[in-house]
């Protein structure tokens, strides 16, 4: 099995070669409007795609893991960490879905090509952000702090409050000081009920000869950090102690959002929820059920997009009076959240808003009690399609705070449930957004006809119209259904039980 998810990786990798220059082409006509929100990042994000394309030669692809990592170091090389990683994950999104919209436009691709793109931006992530291990990360970032040098140090440690204890978790010595690791590993398992003597244990055990050595607490969070200064008498700035203190609280982000690949459980349990739908009823509630069963929400409301009609239509809810969402229909176009939001959107980024007046209509926001409010795309990323939205809250009047990985997750629960929702896409329209007019009658007479085997000629003579005329008709059809040609068009007339 790993060595088929190997090969699938290396795989995309290979396509996204092979697709540089259409790519190269659609991210230029992207990068004005992804430079409104975040002008530096899209920049920063540009000089690593050159980077990248530097890196790789016109032949075979290099081993994807490799070349992932290569490029991983020099991002940290080359620019600060001071981002939010919500635009990040938000752009690489971006930059997969282009992918995809490339691929689909090639005749001879297959849904695997797609599930190859998929893998290799997944373990793009995975290395990005959950490879370490808790001790690995802690020991990675104070040997990055040391390095920086902000403070000449011998030492640092993590303090952990345990009970009545206080316990070392990690501690990493400076290159100028090596310790023996026997006296290292000694150090990790020290208790005392105060810091102070924790600290005068460490310097029994790996001191340098000197009677007394200077050590700095740095509080963070529920953690202390001790750092031995070099120089004894080193006058300690507050700002020096901030400056450590953000290098732990960034490395804490990156330590949460591993949670032992929680997330891939998570969207592994949702699409195996989603398959088990057997009907467009099956779909929508498999969807809003699963987006409360194994996210942390409570509520969830489902919105199609009906083009026929540029409106957003209410289809399902959890936990949410049903019938009520499902009367709800709103030209889409007059929507503070379309207006302002729609290029994030159509690019698969959830969204979240502390305050859900911003962007939704008073009325909807009294009568279902909204606060806060994640909103996120139902998107088909094989189609670059937007079907519709689903807004996510934690019951009435909750007023919450969203993780970086609950966001990143749910961009994969967006994905999933888009693919869903376009496999039925035609029924569900009929079903819930009121298609019955979109056909004339005298159109589904002309469609029937043809689906059940007469020629032009002969739809023409039953309904005592010219030959040209029912052209006509059957070119209006096949473009109303968005079909491929007219036996496409009565497949799905059919499905969408316009005719029998």
């Amino acid at each position: 099995m790993k060595h088929k998810i190997e090969q699938l990786v290396q795989k995309g990798l290979t396509l996204l070669l092979e697709l540089k220059e259409p790519f190269l082409m659609e991210w230029r006509k992207l990068q004005p409007t992804l430079k409104i929100q975040n002008d530096h990042l899209v920049d920063e994000i540009d000089s690593m795609i050159q980077i990248a394309l530097k890196k790789v030669s016109a032949g075979k692809a290099p081993n994807a893991d490799t070349f992932i990592h290569s490029i991983l170091i020099e991002w940290q090389n080359r620019f600060s960490t001071e981002y939010n990683e919500s635009d990040s994950i938000s752009l690489v999104s971006t930059i997969e879905n282009i992918f995809h919209k490339l691929l689909a436009e090639k005749p001879a691709a297959t849904f695997l090509d797609h599930q190859a793109i998929q893998s290799f931006f997944s373990r793009m992530m995975d290395q990005a952000l959950l490879t370490q291990s808790w001790e690995e990360q802690n020991k990675k970032w104070m040997k990055n702090m040391i390095v920086t040098n902000i403070i000449p140090m011998k030492w640092a440690a993590v303090v952990k409050k345990e009970l009545e204890n206080y316990q070392i978790e990690s501690i990493v010595c400076s290159d100028d000081y090596p310790v023996d690791t026997h006296l290292i590993d000694m150090c990790s398992n020290l208790k005392a009920s105060q810091i102070c003597h924790l600290s005068s244990a460490i310097n029994k055990l790996i001191g340098t000869g000197e009677e007394e050595s200077d050590i700095v607490q740095v509080p963070c969070l529920n953690d202390v950090l001790l750092v031995c200064v070099r120089d004894p008498g080193t006058t300690i700035t507050e700002h020096q102690c901030d400056f450590i203190r953000g290098m732990y609280l960034r490395q804490l982000k990156l330590q949460q959002l591993e949670s032992r690949m929680e997330w891939k459980d998570g969207s592994l349990l949702f699409l195996q929820h989603l398959l088990r739908a057997r009907s467009v009823d099956d779909a929508v509630k498999a969807i809003t059920k699963g987006l409360v069963d194994y996210m942390p929400f409570s509520r969830c409301g489902l919105f199609l997009y009906n083009h026929y009609e540029d409106k957003g239509i209410g289809v399902s809810g959890y936990n949410v009076n049903i019938p009520s969402v499902q009367q709800i229909q709103e030209e889409i176009l007059g929507l503070s959240l379309i207006e302002k939001y729609l290029n994030s959107l159509t690019h698969s980024q959830p969204l979240y808003f502390s305050n859900a007046l911003d962007v939704l209509p008073k009325k909807y926001v009294n009568e279902f009690q909204l606060r806060s409010l994640v909103v996120l795309p139902i998107f088909v990323p094989t189609k670059s399609k937007l079907l519709g939205i689903a807004l996510l809250d934690q019951g009435e009047n909750s007023q919450f705070d969203i993780s970086m990985q609950t966001l990143s997750t749910l961009i994969k629960f967006g994905h999933y449930a888009g693919e869903l929702l376009y496999s039925i896409w035609d029924e569900a329209l009929h079903q819930f957004g009121g298609t019955h007019s979109v056909l004339t009658m005298r159109e589904k007479e002309v469609l029937q006809l043809i689906a059940g085997g007469a020629s032009i000629n002969e739809a023409a003579e039953k309904l005592h119209l010219s030959s040209y005329t029912v052209r006509d008709y059957v070119s209006v059809i096949i473009q109303k259904l968005e079909a491929k040609n007219r036996t496409d068009a009565a497949v799905k007339a059919i499905k969408m039980k316009l005719i029998s």
